[in-house]
């Protein structure tokens, strides 16, 4: 097969190995999963400047370079479930490349064709694609690994001296430095190479002494780059990655290694967030053909060009089988192009022994096999594994579609976000719903509303056309009663994309103009004696500091309630500016103008996210204790900032008056 030709069909595959990545990119999987969530934590780590040399997650280590790159990327491209995982798409494709020319380096054009195709059409390699997790980077520092050493050490022209180049060592020196920071499987890579090179000069290959020299300098570069990883090694050996490469075996070693073997033929990962579940890795016939390409090369060892793939199979076998999880399809991961090149040696061993007729048929033959893996993969990720209800689990597909939605509709749409939790910890072992799904979005979250829902919630821009989502699959149904009435005045979305009960569009301004408006007579505000002055009563709107506007409350708070109830108060309040990140609001009862009888401070909403014009519809829920006296209690409202301690002052017009209102009284009776 002539160069041309097989660059020709490298190109074909590698169009239809793009398509296959590409396909649905931006909805396949559906989500985040636990692993990439956890990625993702680092990456926004690294954005906020924190770079260290290992990341502590819930006590097991993290190597930084991966999260680097893929922050480094987002900068270009923006975060969210595309940005995340756009580098591992690049590093997939460009994976396939380095394959095909270690491939025909070391086994000629048929042999690069054939590799490239069995990495190009597996499962697993199309899915790495498609997720963020450091793991995706192995198949390609495995396959550089090789290739640098091919190409330094010449073992694709075993008789053929050539002039030493010192650009091929050093950067097989800065392949295996840097490998360190990416992955621990990348130890094994290292113990393949140096196995290799040992194996160069016992077995007197010809190789001059400036090769010789220009390897240890290789090996140099190395040491140099990876210097800081062994300190950091040392100073924190609980996080490092030597402890990491056989952790967690619990089944006996011919067990696991059963396991292992047959997951690559028989039956794989039973783990649905890499596999369809008991998928093998390559099909049965790719599988007998590694086999047989690994007699091939175990027959030719003395040849550098088996030997090296060889050897790597040797070196990395066990550590792939050797898991508590077996067979785990991560731990596969550096294995794959050299399964590529064992299946490549068998083709080329073949076709080689072959007639010019059973070459043809060796070639339909491959065409075939390539053609039965494409429609398997395409069926198989494309239809069943997608289907899969624990793969929607996994990946949170409902946080993952609301996630999509508001990227769609957010920049137009004022959009307030229900979620229990307002301010939850950045530090959390596990994140709560809305922080994944602004994981998960492409777009910035800034200008987004967050509210409580239970006892609080936004009405953007004065009511005007607006969505609440709702994260949680029973949000709605949560929902304060009092502030349902005003959801239940929109309507639920109903898309085939959008999760059932997760949106509700509404525009609510001309009923909330008209009970602002009846405030005025049916809930009058009065300043408090110390306000002063001759006219008590306040007319709402009420302007406090702050950039805050008392704008009336719901009279039925107004109620009799007995010692022991739970007394609610709804009131109203509007944004006129940027608001106190820490602004509260209380409630206080009165056994007369000074003397609170039973408080509680609270704000149901964020006020970071708030815009001018929003309105604050509050819902206090004030405990009242079993012991409270019979009597009328004077309601007091205002607001306050909780880092100061400091309440925002009310005014008259542009007179100060006091720092509280009274909105009416409250009955206590037995």
């Amino acid at each position: 097969m002539s160069d041309r030709v097989s660059y020709l069909l490298a190109v074909i595959l590698l169009l239809i190995a793009a398509f296959l990545r590409i396909h649905e990119y931006a909805v396949l999987p559906p989500g985040l999963s636990p692993a990439e969530i956890d990625n993702a934590r680092i990456v926004e780590t690294v954005r906020g400047g924190n770079v260290e040399t290992f990341y502590n997650l819930g006590g097991e280590g993290r190597e930084p370079l991966y999260h680097l790159l893929v922050t480094s990327l987002t900068w270009l491209t923006g975060s969210g479930t595309f940005g995340y995982r756009l580098l591992s798409l690049f590093v997939g494709l460009l994976t396939l490349a380095v394959v095909y020319v270690l491939g025909k380096r070391l086994f000629g054009a048929f042999g690069g064709l054939s590799a490239l195709a069995l990495m190009a059409f597996g499962f697993l390699p199309i899915l790495l694609s498609r997720l963020l997790l450091p793991e995706m980077l192995l198949p390609l520092l495995a396959a550089l690994t090789l290739l640098t050493l091919a190409q330094s050490l010449s073992v694709h022209r075993p008789h053929v001296t050539r002039p030493t180049n010192s650009i091929a060592f050093a950067a097989l020196g800065v392949v295996l430095g840097f490998g360190f920071y990416i992955h621990p499987l990348h130890f094994p890579l290292v113990l393949a190479a140096m196995f290799f090179i040992a194996y160069v000069v016992f077995t007197r290959q010809p190789i001059s002494r400036a090769a010789l020299g220009f390897t240890a300098f290789g090996i140099l570069v190395m040491i140099i780059i990876v210097m800081p990883y062994l300190i950091a090694s040392i100073r924190q050996p609980e996080l490092a990655g030597a402890g990491r490469v056989l952790a967690g075996l619990d089944h006996s070693l011919i067990e696991t290694v059963l396991n292992g073997i047959f997951g690559i033929f028989f039956r794989g990962d039973n783990n649905p967030a890499y596999n369809l579940p008991a998928r093998p890795l390559v099909d049965l016939v790719s599988g007998l053909l590694v086999v047989l390409g690994l007699l091939v090369v175990v027959r030719g060892w003395r040849q550098p060009r088996y030997a090296l793939v060889l050897i790597a199979f040797a070196v990395l076998l066990p550590f792939a089988l050797f898991s508590s999880h077996a067979p785990d399809f991560l731990r596969y991961a550096p294995l794959l192009p050299v399964l590529a090149l064992l299946f490549a040696a068998s083709l080329s061993a073949i076709a080689s022994t072959a007639t010019p007729r059973g070459r043809l048929v060796l070639a339909v033959v491959v065409m075939a096999l390539v053609a039965f893996n494409l429609q398997w993969v395409w069926r198989d990720l494309f239809g069943e594994w997608r289907s899969l209800g624990v793969v929607r689990m996994t990946y949170e597909e409902r946080l993952g579609q609301i996630a999509r939605h508001i990227d769609r509709t957010a920049g137009s749409l004022p959009t307030i976000i229900c979620t229990p939790e307002l301010y939850p910890p950045d530090d959390a072992t596990q994140l709560i719903s809305a922080q994944v799904v602004a994981l998960m979005m492409h777009r910035s979250t800034m200008g987004l509303r967050y509210a409580e829902c239970g006892s609080g919630l936004v009405l953007a821009n004065g009511g005007e056309r607006q969505q609440i989502v709702f994260l949680e699959p029973n949000g709605l149904q949560l929902m304060n009663p009092y502030l349902r009435t005003w959801v239940d005045m929109g309507s639920v979305l109903a898309q085939p994309d959008v999760p059932p009960q997760s949106v509700v569009v509404l525009d609510v301004s001309a009923p909330l103009a008209d009970l602002v408006g009846r405030f005025t007579t049916t809930a009058t505000a009065s300043f408090p004696p110390e306000a002063g002055g001759e006219n008590s009563i306040a007319v709402t709107p009420v302007r406090l500091g702050g950039n805050i506007a008392f704008l009336g409350y719901d009279a039925v708070a107004t109620a009799s309630f007995a010692p022991g109830d739970v007394a609610p108060f709804y009131t109203y309040w509007r944004v006129d500016g940027i608001v106190p990140r820490d602004l509260r609001l209380f409630t206080h009862l009165l056994s007369d103008p000074q003397v609170i009888a039973v408080q509680e401070d609270v704000l149901s909403v964020r006020p970071d996210g708030l815009q001018p014009r929003d309105i604050i519809v509050q819902a206090t829920l004030v405990q009242l204790p079993f012991t409270m006296p019979e009597g009328a209690y004077i309601i007091s409202t205002g607001a306050y900032e909780a880092s100061l301690g400091t309440r925002l002052g009310v005014f008259d017009g542009d007179q100060l008056r006091a720092n509280r209102l009274f909105i009416g009284t409250l009955q206590v009776s037995r």
